[in-house]
């Protein structure tokens, strides 16, 4: 029973720390799962995909499916459960007194410091999943077209996402079939 309220634990600690959205927090969870040996670093990738097809927050995908992989189904719900309780709890305190702490030097200086922190976390993100791209050499050519879709407002990020994720998939379960 212990293993589980670690996995709790260790999620409600990245939950405390998600601010950017959970893009930015994958290294910092990849870091969490391989120190515990939730998963294998080859499993890495894997996860990162399937978080990014799933809907909902990817930081919330990825506790999901490292979860299951090392605990099963209630290992899954606790790490759920642990990486959604602090942002609900934040949000639910931050509602009730929002207008009359918005204006405090301390949550301006809070709010500065977490910007860098954002960017640093999103720059290493884009490093971490630019190198995964750069090992599938068939993934360059697409990310850079979703990209370019995307960027000149050429289809809707719903089509985009959903060519993207046929073409990925496709790619995937053709690689897989010339293995066996």
């Amino acid at each position: 029973m212990k293993k589980f309220w670690v996995i709790w634990i260790e999620f409600f600690r990245l939950g405390l720390i998600t601010f950017g959205g959970g893009i930015a927090m994958l290294p910092v969870i990849k870091a969490t799962a391989l120190k515990h040996h939730w998963i294998e670093e080859k499993d890495w990738e894997e996860i990162v995909t399937l978080s990014q097809l799933a809907p909902g927050a990817i930081a919330v995908n990825c506790a999901n499916l490292i979860g299951y992989r090392s605990l099963g189904l209630l290992g899954s719900l606790m790490a759920i459960f642990g990486m959604i309780t602090p942002p609900i709890l934040i949000i639910t305190l931050i509602a009730l007194g929002f207008e009359s702490i918005l204006n405090l030097p301390l949550v301006l200086a809070a709010l500065r410091g977490m910007f860098i922190v954002v960017f640093i976390l999103l720059m290493k993100a884009i490093y971490t999943l630019g190198k995964l791209a750069w090992k599938q050499g068939w993934m360059i050519p697409i990310s850079l077209l979703s990209f370019t879709l995307a960027y000149f407002n050429l289809l809707a990020p719903a089509v985009i996402l959903l060519l993207s994720s046929l073409m990925i998939l496709s790619m995937t379960w053709m690689k897989n079939r010339k293995r066996k």
